[in-house]
């Protein structure tokens, strides 16, 4: 059956702006215009935007990635695909390896409504001296043949992995990078203690990407950028949580003019917390005590644990912390992460032969209706 939404502004990534006209779907993608569809919808004047994409994610609603059921996954997409949210990245992170392969066995089970496109596997291989909330009892050198086994039981999802680089002493960013030429993958620099040198070798040899810039990695300094100093100077895709309190909001500024400058490398991400979309309060996570207040989720000793974003509010935000326009905010949560992960030739953008999934806004840009695959979620 063809689908025709008519009376709507669509989002032309190309051109970064939004043009009146009508939009096609059939068999779940986006195909040519035809004289007679099946089924109109009508937009009613509102925008068409291309759904949004989380690459970096650990839950909502109460909802833990890494101790949830299949049946509560499904529920947990369901609640994505309320924000906007059409394909994600279920986020597992530091503990026992075993914890780790039951959490992406439930992953691959779950029935979607928002689509897990791939796993992001956050720890355990990352620094213990830039842990931020991970146990560091937990964290562990990268190992080839393990983490082998782990994309062998996350496929046919894709798999993102974070790695701290000075911790890989057996070449495995670069083995990594031949296995995911074959099958699909992507390595990024995240929990890192490395020097600005060492994060240019990773990227040398594989690496495409910064997880959660500024956080847990070394800060720039004017004779040693670090992490961070790397992030923003070399042509890498860089995630960034922006929600004004992981980074201060001029300082996503600076960040986004600067990846803007080598193409679209901005990357919004919401790495947010099962109590996102909750009330303040006492909350756990895999095991980590913290409390929730006025969005600001901390430990005991002041480490913020994760975010209590959406990735929409995230888009406004950017709009508001970097003085650019929503057109410009929505590629940093559609085709720049589309392109990170690899999965550009298929979402991220309103293209003819791409999978339709599609966010409906009103006039005044708030979600009206959210589809994935042509199929109406929200």
């Amino acid at each position: 059956m063809i689908t025709k939404i008519e009376n709507v502004k669509v989002f032309n990534t190309e051109k970064r702006a939004f043009e009146k006209g009508s939009l096609y779907f059939e068999n779940g993608n986006i195909t040519s215009a035809v004289l007679s569809p099946d089924a109109i919808i009508d937009g009613k004047g509102g925008y068409l935007i291309p759904g949004l994409i989380d690459v970096h994610t650990h839950g909502r609603c109460g909802i833990d990635v890494m101790s949830a059921s299949a049946e509560e996954l499904s529920r947990l997409s369901l609640e994505y695909a309320k924000t906007g949210v059409t394909t994600l990245y279920p986020t597992i992170m530091t503990a026992p390896v075993e914890n780790l392969k039951k959490a992406v066995r439930e992953i691959k089970k779950a029935k979607t409504y928002a689509d897990f496109a791939g796993i992001h596997i956050e720890g355990p291989y990352i620094s213990a001296k830039k842990p931020g909330c991970h146990n560091v009892g937990d964290i562990r050198k990268p190992d080839y043949k393990e983490l082998e086994q782990f994309f062998t039981e996350i496929l046919p999802l894709r798999t993102h992995l974070t790695v701290a680089p000075e911790e890989d002493t057996d070449g495995v960013i670069e083995k990594l990078t031949e296995r995911f030429a074959k099958c699909g993958g992507t390595i990024g620099i995240g929990h890192s203690n490395a020097t600005y040198a060492e994060c240019v070798d990773a990227l040398n040899h594989g690496a495409r990407s910064f997880t959660h810039t500024f956080n847990a990695m070394t800060a720039i300094g004017h004779r040693e950028p670090g992490v961070a100093g790397a992030a923003l100077a070399t042509d890498a895709y860089a995630e960034l949580i922006c929600d004004g309190i992981h980074v201060c909001p001029a300082v996503i500024s600076i960040a986004y003019h600067a990846k803007r400058a080598q193409g679209d490398k901005f990357v919004l991400i919401t790495d947010s917390i099962p109590p996102a979309g909750l009330p303040n309060g006492e909350y756990n996570m895999n095991g980590i005590e913290f409390t929730l207040k006025d969005g600001k989720a901390v430990m005991e000793n002041g480490t913020i644990v994760g975010s209590a974003l959406d990735l929409y509010t995230a888009v406004n935000n950017l709009v508001a912390f970097a003085g650019i326009s929503f057109e410009e905010a929505l590629i940093a949560a559609t085709k720049a992460p589309a392109e990170m992960v690899g999965i550009y030739d298929r979402r991220g953008s309103l293209t003819v032969g791409k999978r339709a999934d599609m966010v409906l806004l009103d006039k005044n840009k708030n979600i009206r209706h959210v589809f994935v695959a042509g199929n109406k979620i929200v």
